[in-house]
């Protein structure tokens, strides 16, 4: 039978769901839990228990100070935040824990008895040792592993030779080198000409990349590789190009005002210019 919402259980409702617990709230009421959800969606009711709560100087101040020696329960009641909190802000402070806490736990929990009773203790010999296999499996147990073993000399089913060449859907070509895969195009030219110096790029003087000839091979800088693109380019996809820059760098922005909100320094030179840290008194 379907319930009879009244006005005083969507009172109830309305004051308890944001924050309360809702299987308290499903018993008090006498429903359950999902129907509980529903009826606040119904009336436009929100949970609000993950609202993000922010971290004060002194709390930060406390983390950056306790986090290498102090267990999690201390970090927790002394700064406010339940553990997982704890454990990211950690992570984006780039906090550790000390060599001597790691040590002291790692004692603790070689002296735990469920630890100590699966462990092999001292004088413990091995069910097999000294056997050959048919000693200790039984035929029909040996052939199941050797369908399965490796054979010697046996090679992965895509294994290729040196020299061996793969076109990718980018359209270059690569080549296997001493055992790896390398741009052909890059191979060829470093062939004839040395190592390709830093900031510099090969390219195809008919654009073609299937063509990897030393005589369609260039270096040109990077700088150079940009202006012949934009050259290329429509003026639409060039639209689309600074648009996407522009909302590129309204990111690196955010996330670089993100760092400094939680006490970091700045990665790139866009904040960095005008950024100035806080000095503080030591």
């Amino acid at each position: 039978m379907k319930r009879f919402w009244t006005d005083k259980l969507d009172n109830l409702l309305r004051r308890h769901y944001p924050k309360g617990d809702l299987d308290a709230l499903a018993a008090r009421i006498g429903t359950t839990k999902q129907a509980v959800k529903c009826r606040a969606q119904k009336l436009g009711i929100t949970r609000k228990v993950n609202v993000k709560k922010p971290w004060t100087d002194k709390q930060l101040s406390y983390l950056r100070r306790h986090y290498a020696d102090a267990t999690m329960e201390q970090l927790v009641k002394g700064t406010g935040h339940p553990a997982d909190c704890v454990w990211g802000k950690a992570a984006a402070l780039g906090l550790t824990k000390s060599t001597e806490y790691l040590s002291a736990m790692g004692k603790r929990a070689a002296e735990c008895m469920a630890s100590k009773a699966k462990r092999f203790q001292p004088g413990h010999v091995p069910a097999n040792k000294g056997k050959r296999e048919h000693e200790f499996r039984s035929p029909e147990a040996i052939e199941r592993c050797r369908r399965t073993q490796f054979k010697p000399g046996s090679q992965p089913h895509n294994t290729r030779a040196n020299g061996t060449e793969v076109t990718h859907g980018d359209g270059y070509v690569y080549i296997k080198v001493a055992g790896r895969c390398v741009l052909k195009h890059r191979y060829v030219y470093e062939q004839h000409h040395g190592a390709i110096p830093r900031g510099m790029l090969v390219v195809f003087r008919d654009g073609n990349r299937q063509n990897c000839d030393i005589s369609n091979l260039e270096l040109i800088t990077m700088a150079e590789n940009v202006r012949r693109n934009n050259a290329k380019m429509t003026p639409e996809a060039r639209a689309a190009l600074i648009a996407r820059c522009a909302e590129k760098r309204r990111e690196t922005i955010r996330k670089d005002k993100m760092r400094i909100r939680w006490g970091l320094e700045p990665k790139t030179h866009l904040v960095k210019r005008w950024y100035e840290p806080e000095k503080t008194n030591t």
